[in-house]
């Protein structure tokens, strides 16, 4: 119980904070760094000096590969010291990364990605950050599922979707994923956005947030959700209502990635390699799970107990997903640009 109460504090300190032109065509493969260092490819053997790249993270279980990549030394293989910053949310992940005080950064793709983009495509100026790999994408059972209070789940008041009609229901920040999210779940049990009184709720403050019935349901990311479970306070409605879409994403400083494209070429081949550990049984690995549980304070139990991200050892961003989230943001009114944007002015499409 100690162990699994300082966990939540600190889980709950972290949180409290998180909201969560471009080059010629002609020109755009030979300007980027993988294009001619191929990212699956095979590390190389650790130079004798190691040069620095410094990191936006935030400790949580979706950068997962940092911390594997980092303990595993497969970013030391590649002649990189890592150099991790620390930041609550990702708003400031991009700003920091596209300014050049982090070389990487990585986060949710949502509607300041893509306003950030559109205001510097609209200007005919070269878009200062790329999206070069996933983060994670998603597969029921999702990370954030739905929920409600178990209480009302077991009195038979809310027991489905539908319920929630005319309901007050919670995201953590408006623009994030999790909207996105909410989205395709109210759709899963037939309503329509509309349908529900949207209010914004941070994960930590979502199980009592229920259980005074200031909210009726609640998108709630792991592992808030099983820690509240475990504590009998919330019940999952649904956690499979998207399967295969990408919520978040790996990007470099453009600038930077330029001017060092051997070394940006060597961070996304262990970055990958860390995530072929995860994705080839490592979520379920003791030695895994204890270099989660040093990065993210998270105890390995609950971890492994939860609904875990999953991501593509390949690198391949998936361009439709993102379409969809563009147009679902727009439909919300929260983009400043007008049209589609072209995704390979800013995203390694190829």
């Amino acid at each position: 119980m100690k162990k699994w109460a300082i966990a939540l504090l600190a889980l709950a300190a972290l949180f409290a904070a998180v909201a969560c032109g471009g080059d010629d065509d002609d020109n755009k493969d030979a300007a980027s760094p993988v294009a001619t260092s191929a990212a699956t490819g095979g590390a190389t053997q650790a130079p004798k000096e190691l040069k620095d790249v410094t990191v936006g993270y935030i400790p949580i279980l979706i950068d997962a590969p940092f911390f594997v990549g980092i303990e595993k030394g497969y970013f030391k293989a590649e002649g990189i010291n890592v150099k991790l910053e620390r930041l609550a949310g990702g708003a400031d992940m991009l700003v920091q990364t596209a300014a050049g005080n982090f070389n990487v950064g990585a986060g949710g793709i949502g509607a300041a990605v893509f306003n950030a983009a559109g205001a510097s495509i609209k200007e005919k100026r070269e878009v200062p950050f790329e999206i070069v790999a996933p983060l994670h994408f998603e597969k029921p059972p999702v990370t954030t599922p739905i929920v409600v209070s178990k209480a009302r789940y077991d009195s038979g008041e809310l027991t489905k979707v539908s319920d929630l009609k005319g309901k007050k229901v919670a995201i953590n920040a408006r623009g994030a994923s999790t909207e996105y999210w909410l989205d395709r779940a109210l759709a899963s049990g037939g309503l329509a956005y509309k349908d529900v009184t949207l209010v914004t709720v941070g994960f930590p403050d979502v199980a009592a947030a229920l259980q005074n019935k200031s909210i009726d349901g609640a998108m709630l990311g792991e592992p808030f959700a099983t820690l509240s479970k475990d504590q009998g306070l919330v019940t999952v409605l649904s956690d499979n209502f998207v399967n295969g879409d990408m919520p978040t994403g790996v990007y470099w400083n453009r600038e930077w990635a330029k001017k060092n494209p051997e070394l940006a070429a060597g961070f996304l081949r262990a970055f990958l390699k860390a995530v072929g550990d995860l994705e080839n049984g490592g979520w379920q690995d003791a030695s895994v799970l204890a270099i989660l549980e040093k990065y993210t304070q998270v105890p390995a139990d609950v971890i492994k107990r939860s609904n875990r991200p999953y991501n593509d050892p390949t690198g391949k961003l998936n361009l439709e997903s993102f379409k969809k989230q563009e147009a679902f943001f727009r439909a919300q009114g929260l983009l400043t640009y007008d049209g589609e944007l072209d995704f390979s002015l800013f995203m390694r499409t190829k």
